[in-house]
This record gives C-alpha cells, structure tokens and sequence, in this order.
C-alpha cells in the first residue's frame, strides 16, 4: 500500500470495530465484501491519522487498498498513480474538500463520510455524483447497518444513502418529484424504487424476479422519461416522491 501521509504503527483500531465490525456475521460479511471487491481498487482520504491507519487494517477490505492519505491533494496523486477505481474519503479531510474530490474523479465509485447532516450537504453530494453518503452518526448503528454492508452496496454498482438522508430531503410529497416521475410505468416505478433503496442491477433484476437485461431495459427508459442518468440522482427522485 501507499502512503502520502506517516503511517502511524501500533495505532488504536477502535475506530475498526465502530466502522466495521457491530455485525455480529462479520465473518459473513466480510466474505461477501471480499467477494464484491473483486479486483477493485481503494484509495482512502480520511483527516484523522488514526482513523486512516484503523480503516484500511480492516480484514474485509486491506487487500483492496492500494493508497492512503490526508489531504485531497495526496490523493489526487495516489488515485493517478495507482489507477484505482474506488475512493472513500472525508467530506472534511485534513486539507481540501472531499466532494470536490469526488466530483473531480465522479468516473470512480465514491463514497463520501460526513458529519455535516444538513439538505446542502446532500445537494453537493448529489451535484458531486457520490455513489454513497454516510453520515457519521449512524455508523454502527443498527438503522445504517455495517458500514462494511455499505461498501459492498457501492462496489457492486448501487447506491447507498444515509436513512436520515429522506427526512432530510422531505420526502414523500415533492411535487417536482411526483412531476418527474409522472410518465413511468407502474414496473419502471418499482425499479426506481429499488434504486432509492440503493439496490444494484443484478440485486433489483433478484428482487423483481426479472432478468438483469430487463432490469436495464427499464432502467434505460426512465433515465429518458425523467432526463437524468446519474443513479444517486435517480435515487434521491425516488426518495423525494416518495416511492
């Protein structure tokens, strides 16, 4: 692995067990993460030191990580050097600013912490074109789910937004939303649906006991009908209709 930042040794994984591991089928999990990961490649950015050190000695996922480092500037480096292809990073890391980060590398599946649970948050988020958003005070709590069951959702193509994220937006009654939406079919609503519930192509074609190709086919129509392609975009219309 590569670090632009001191690696420090002998560190504290408290943050591990908070992060990673409050699922008692962490074993489970982290075969199914392993799994998910497949050949991806990770570059964390987290401020804290301690918290980088601890988060990439997690078993499910050191493997995978090929850079860690505290600054939006050393990542940019390490996510050109390495060529990875999944990026985790702080909202507020050490220097810089982590949705700037994910939106400059929106080609990569990003997932964003933050302690920040207010609509703007998510406005940048969404305008970044992040795959996930965690808000750091539901992180081992049994509503978020393992933060390990998160990384997987992003690496196999969904979408993950914090639960907090529908109050935060109003969902349920968005007239915009509700308009956006109008011209779906009553199926191609149910696959939005899956979508806000940040489900991947092949877990919503197993959900709907469809195939994966016409999970797509639906996909592609609502993606003409509602004039939007990024999928936490399409995620978020679904939380706001309240679908």
């Amino acid at each position: 692995m590569r670090w632009k930042t001191h690696h420090p040794c002998g560190v504290s994984v408290a943050l591990t067990v908070k992060l990673a591991l409050d699922d008692k089928t962490t074993g489970l999990v982290t075969s199914r993460l392993k799994e998910a990961l497949g050949s991806s490649k990770l570059v964390v950015c987290l401020g804290s030191k301690l918290e980088l050190a601890s988060f990439c000695n997690v078993e499910a996922i050191r493997d995978h990580v090929v850079g860690g480092a505290t600054t939006t500037a050393e990542a940019k480096e390490l996510l050109h050097e390495t060529f990875a292809d999944f990026l985790i990073t702080d909202d507020v890391p050490e220097a810089g600013s982590g949705i700037a980060l994910a939106m400059e590398f929106r080609h990569l599946k990003t997932l964003v912490l933050t302690s920040r649970e207010n609509n703007d948050l998510v406005m940048e988020a969404e305008n970044a074109g992040v795959d996930g958003l965690v808000f750091r005070s539901g992180i081992g709590l049994s509503g978020e789910g393992s933060f390990l069951q998160v990384i997987s959702t992003v690496a196999k193509g969904g979408v993950w937004l914090s639960p907090a994220v529908s109050c935060i937006v109003n969902s349920g009654a968005d007239k915009d939303a509700l308009a956006t939406i109008a011209e779906l079919t009553d199926k191609e609503r149910v696959v939005l649906t899956q979508v806000g519930r940040g489900l991947g192509n092949s877990e919503i074609a197993e959900e709907l006991f469809i195939s994966e190709e016409t999970c797509k086919s639906h996909l592609r129509a609502i993606r003409q009908k509602v004039g939007e392609t990024d999928r936490v975009k399409l995620a978020l219309i679904a939380i706001r209709a309240g679908i």
